[in-house]
């Protein structure tokens, strides 16, 4: 995909084993969800850029997920020199370090600066020194390199590129814009079905009540924009329709 000077790759890094109950009311689906974990990958303006970064030794916190993040990258021939992240859960930021103990743990990429939600950072930063969560390990390991600085809402990490709070899922969760034809929601939806269901999707939501009324705003604006829509969850792309008073994700060749 093209944006704005930017060639876009979806990229998946792992796969989640996901309880059906957990995105949809009983019935719906009759097994085991599985959702990619997907992180973006940007190449353009002299720069390639990598949003988020899958669970790396985290992988262990959720039974049955994968991740190969170092694989996907070493295929694309990539190697970032930024690294943004849209929040601190484990399958976004987990990758950012590398290490099999808290003790052990070190950057995946040295010298590379990390590009973090400001609110988020700084409750990472303030936690106790025993805490063991992951964002706290992960602050901890790249503040030890100086590798991690914190953004606000409305932040331009490169060319054609913002960061744009989505609250209620998480503390500082944002998603991109990619110029004016693309924009990855990360976690503002889970599966397509949370498009025409926005209420389905609160079982991860810090806030689900402010979770819903993020959801309904910006997908309700990407279906006016017709922008390309990405997410952390939902394998290809897709875009965001009105039908009647509803929306819906309508998937698109990548």
């Amino acid at each position: 995909m093209q944006a704005d000077g930017w060639t876009v790759t979806l990229l998946e890094a792992g796969t989640l084993p996901i309880e059906p109950t957990d995105i949809a009311p009983e019935g719906v689906f009759s097994g085991t969800v599985w959702a990619p974990v997907n992180v973006l990958l940007l190449r353009g303006h002299g720069s390639t850029v990598l949003v988020d970064a899958g669970s790396g030794p985290f992988v262990g916190v959720w039974p049955g997920l994968t991740d190969d993040l170092a694989g996907r990258l070493e295929a694309e021939g990539a190697s970032p020199d930024l690294l943004v992240l849209t929040h601190f859960d484990f399958d976004h930021s987990g990758g950012l370090v590398t290490g099999t103990a808290s003790d052990e743990l070190r950057p995946t990429f040295p010298g590379v600066t990390v590009l973090a939600p400001a609110e988020a950072l700084a409750e990472a930063r303030a936690a106790d020194a025993d805490d063991e969560g992951v964002p706290a390990q992960v602050v901890a390991t790249l503040d030890a390199a100086g590798l991690v600085e914190g953004y606000d809402g409305g932040a331009e990490p490169a060319p054609g590129l913002r960061l744009r709070s989505a609250p209620g899922h998480r503390l500082g969760h944002s998603v991109l814009e990619v110029g004016d034809s693309l924009v990855h929601v990360v976690d503002i939806v889970h599966d397509r079905l949370h498009v025409e269901h926005l209420e389905w999707d609160r079982t991860w939501d810090a806030d689900p009540e402010v979770a819903l009324a993020t959801r309904g705003s910006i997908l309700g604006e990407l279906a006016e924009r017709g922008s390309t829509v990405l997410a952390s969850h939902i394998a290809e792309p897709g875009r965001i329709e009105r039908v009647g008073d509803g929306l819906r994700w309508v998937s698109v060749d990548k």
